[in-house]
């Protein structure tokens, strides 16, 4: 029973990686924006993976636009219960990964 549930998790954390990659430099780099920085990217890439897969699967980032992102999250943002910093960090952090990921 215990390595199932170990295999399970395997598998788990391997696809909250394909969607929700980790922050890194770059990704703070690619924000161009003074109010981003790597807590605040870390923020909202825990808001995105804990919050949305609270009601659907995982959205994988690569799939809607950059000009998508913010409607997509200022519209579900109140069923998330997320506040307006909260809703900003995860918009930020999605903007981010769009600027690095070559999709």
């Amino acid at each position: 029973m215990k390595k199932v549930f170990l295999v399970a998790l395997l598998f788990a954390s391997c696809e909250t990686a394909n969607y929700a990659p980790t922050v890194n430099k770059e990704m703070v780099a690619a924000s161009h924006r003074r109010d981003v920085d790597f807590a605040r990217l870390e923020h909202g890439r825990m808001l995105f993976v804990h919050r949305c897969i609270e009601c659907h699967t995982l959205p994988a980032i690569w799939k809607y636009s950059r000009d998508d992102w913010p409607k997509i999250v200022n519209d579900m943002s109140h069923r998330a219960s997320l506040k307006p910093a909260d809703r900003d960090a995860v918009i930020a952090y999605i903007l981010a990964v769009r600027a690095t990921e070559s999709r």
